[in-house]
């Protein structure tokens, strides 16, 4: 029997005919997955150590690199619903890794009414996103929140982008459009401690993967922002309940479950998910008994939220990371896997470990999410019926 292979489709692709072999892509790649062949003097895209950032994308002149998330063409068919459907000429863009919610986005800027846009890094917008939303979406103004450079999770992404919109301001007031079109604003995400709950016992100088805690003599945990990458383990390991990281705090990823069980449809799977694991389709649709919550990084994943998806009548459980080698937060993903491994022992003992499921995915490969969503999906089915 001949068996069909199914080709594997990556998010990344160097299209060689139109390649000027410029190497521009090479210089500006945080992850070195492309570099120059010395004896063809090509490009060669290594996808295994490609992380999707889409600097690359953004930045090629000759319009070698094709992107599966958040292209040319996806960008402008979103910008042109959206337009209509939020009835704005204002266009806020936020890095995933600079706030989670677009009112506070909005409040940094002094906005209530604007068309919303996130992206897992703000160095994937070329230049042609900008000048197409405003010469043909008639978009009037463009706020941007970027990550601060020295916390971006793509290293160079925050950094280009700030370059980018210094000269297409300087373009776009050459052209008769106006001054400071676009605005740029960085904001990191960090964690708040209360030191009145704080009871000394070391936990989070301990899982810190930055060193930006301390404790001195009787004093509570003191920590350094300026070390502090918002990762959430600490967060997530703290006994006393102490420290919360902005924007995702306890209360409101408890609500947030709260609200998405009721959205749900039997059978029930909510998805803790490192957002820089897998990037979301613009236009893709959830299927109505999936919902998703997406985390800084799978080390802020926490058992108290985990157990309260399963009080709440949730089915399953899934927690996505990225590769351990990979994780933009040094050791997020591997406390993650260690942590949900421990609890999947404890679920066991009373016949509920197979409703736990985790898992690490990269966004190199698209279908690699669906794919495991779709297989714990199955496996819970099977495991009803043989209930």
């Amino acid at each position: 029997m001949n068996q069909q292979v199914v080709e594997q489709i990556t998010a990344l692709k160097l299209n060689e005919s139109r390649c000027a072999n410029c190497s521009l892509c090479a210089s500006l790649c945080p992850f070195e997955a492309i570099k120059g062949d010395p004896e063809t003097r090509k490009m060669v895209l290594e996808i295994e150590k490609c992380q999707v950032c889409g600097i690359c994308y953004s930045s090629c002149p000759a319009k070698a690199i094709d992107i599966f998330y958040y292209d040319l063409v996806s960008l402008t068919r979103y910008l042109e619903s959206a337009r209509q459907e939020y009835d704005s000429d204002t266009l806020v863009i936020a890095c995933k890794g600079s706030s989670p919610d677009f009112d506070a986005v909005g409040n940094l800027f002094g906005v209530s009414k604007f068309i919303p846009l996130s992206v897992p890094c703000v160095g994937r917008l070329s230049e042609d996103v900008f000048l197409k939303a405003i010469a043909s979406l008639s978009i009037n103004k463009i706020y941007i929140l970027a990550c601060d450079e020295n916390y971006c999770r793509f290293e160079k992404g925050s950094a280009l982008n700030g370059r980018r919109v210094t000269v297409l301001n300087l373009l776009l007031e050459q052209l008769g459009f106006g001054k400071d079109i676009i605005i740029l604003k960085r904001n990191s995400l960090k964690v708040k401690a209360d030191r009145n709950k704080c009871i000394r016992c070391g936990t989070c100088v301990f899982y810190c993967p930055y060193e930006a805690v301390k404790l001195d003599g009787t004093e509570p945990a003191s920590f350094d922002l300026e070390l502090c990458q918002g990762c959430g383990i600490c967060v997530a390991m703290c006994p006393a309940m102490a420290l919360e990281l902005e924007g995702w705090e306890r209360e409101r990823l408890s609500a947030l479950i709260s609200e998405l069980c009721s959205q749900m449809q039997q059978p029930k799977i909510l998805v803790f998910r490192c957002q820089w694991s897998a990037f979301p389709l613009l236009d893709g649709d959830l299927e109505p008994n999936v919902r998703l919550i997406d985390l800084p990084c799978a080390g802020r994943v926490d058992t108290f939220h985990i157990l309260e998806a399963f009080a709440q009548g949730v089915g399953g459980v899934m927690v996505v990371a990225c590769p351990a080698e990979e994780c933009k937060l040094k050791e997020g993903s591997k406390e993650a896997y260690w942590g949900i491994l421990k609890l999947k022992g404890k679920l066991d003992q009373i016949g509920l470990g197979e409703r736990l499921h985790f898992c690490f995915v990269a966004p190199r490969y698209p279908q690699d999410f669906a794919q495991e969503l779709r297989q714990f999906k199955e496996k819970l089915e099977t495991t009803a019926e043989g209930d």
